[in-house]
């Protein structure tokens, strides 16, 4: 009897192990998960269900300045090199081998993921009334953020992505949607301040996401809660990292020369992150087989922040290269956990670790 009870325990104990996820510094370090049947309801996805992945956003998801400025460049060529969009390392949406990207995650479960962009180039850029830009589709993939892009700027975006020649009735996908940062910057520039109110923000959101349940079946909307970038200007003032070769981060957010703009943009952020959550909320409530929405919490401490998170000596206001490395982690660690227990606030940490999903996770969709 004694021995029965031993061999029970144990058995118990290797079965819970196997059971559960462990986390690692590297995905590659995760054990595969077990063949099973395609499943035929978005809310009985794991990770190895995605075949395909897209994103709308600005110019973080576009990942402009995420190498910074090579000072071992001459000026000119430094320059240049620095001003692009490396798309390939974008946290949600590149596909760079060995990148820390949410797509290079799935991708260790899910070798045929198709849609995530990679290597990089020059921005493609969202004026103050409109796009212009033209794609490169063989880069871009089905990254279709913009740099200077606002929420407004969205239906221009879905305008590319659903001219791209996918799969749409069979494959599972995710689209990433982060946009909100020149939002709040604008809220200060009399050109564009009417399309930067939490109202208008949030139609223009919700309006995106509707236009996706329309026209995409089977599909999960993952949408990433805006950051507070107003305080990344105290952060940033005075730093030697930042030598100001211009001043790009002001010129291009009038709040922080405006007198109340920065809390402005701090009142604004978390009005925008509550219309996105109502935006949840709405859809929790209409639930399908074939489509879901889900929003991922984004309160960063940047506060806290080391300087080199921010991109070297171009602006010091977009992620740098560790800025991407640690957002991908702690949204990819939020998959699997339900809303009421992901994380309220992130504080950054350095050795920050991946999850390993097993059999029975699934991305959480309540």
């Amino acid at each position: 009897m004694i021995k029965f009870v031993e061999l029970l325990l144990l058995y118990l104990i290797t079965f819970s192990l196997a059971e559960a996820g462990i986390n690692v510094t590297d995905i590659s370090q995760c054990p595969t998960l077990s063949p099973r049947t395609p499943p035929t309801s978005v809310h009985d996805l794991r990770a190895d269900d995605i075949k395909v992945i897209g994103a709308l956003g600005d110019s973080i998801t576009a990942g402009f300045g995420i190498m910074g400025l090579n000072t071992s460049l001459p000026l000119i060529a430094a320059k240049s090199a620095a001003y692009k969009e490396y798309r390939g390392l974008s946290y949600s949406a590149g596909g760079d081998i060995g990148a820390f990207t949410v797509p290079n995650y799935i991708k260790h479960y899910q070798t045929n993921l198709t849609g995530y962009s990679v290597g990089s180039h020059l921005p493609e850029l969202c004026g103050a009334t409109s796009c212009d830009s033209l794609y490169l589709p063989n880069k871009d993939e089905l990254n279709a953020a913009q740099s200077g892009a606002i929420a407004r700027d969205l239906d221009h975006e879905l305008d590319y992505l659903l001219e791209q020649g996918v799969d749409y009735q069979n494959d599972w996908k995710m689209i990433n949607i982060q946009i909100g940062s020149n939002d709040m910057c604008g809220a200060c520039n009399s050109s564009y301040i009417n399309d930067t109110t939490p109202e208008v923000f949030g139609s223009y959101v919700e309006a995106a996401v509707e236009r996706i349940r329309n026209n995409i079946p089977k599909v999960l909307v993952n949408l990433i809660g805006t950051f507070n970038v107003s305080e990344v200007f105290p952060l940033r003032a005075g730093q030697s990292y930042c030598l100001p070769l211009n001043k790009t981060g002001e010129s291009l957010c009038p709040c922080t020369t405006t007198p109340g703009g920065l809390e402005k943009m701090g009142n604004l952020n978390i009005a925008y992150n509550q219309k996105l959550v109502d935006i949840y909320n709405k859809y929790q409530k209409n639930k399908t087989d074939d489509f879901t929405v889900v929003y991922q919490q984004s309160n960063i401490n940047i506060t806290g922040f080391p300087i080199d998170f921010f991109s070297s000596n171009i602006d010091c206001f977009h992620p740098g290269l560790k800025g991407h490395q640690w957002i991908s982690k702690i949204l990819w660690n939020q998959f699997f956990v339900s809303q009421s227990l992901k994380p309220t606030v992130f504080n950054f940490y350095e050795n920050e670790t991946i999850y390993c999903p097993v059999d029975s996770d699934r991305i959480a969709t309540n």
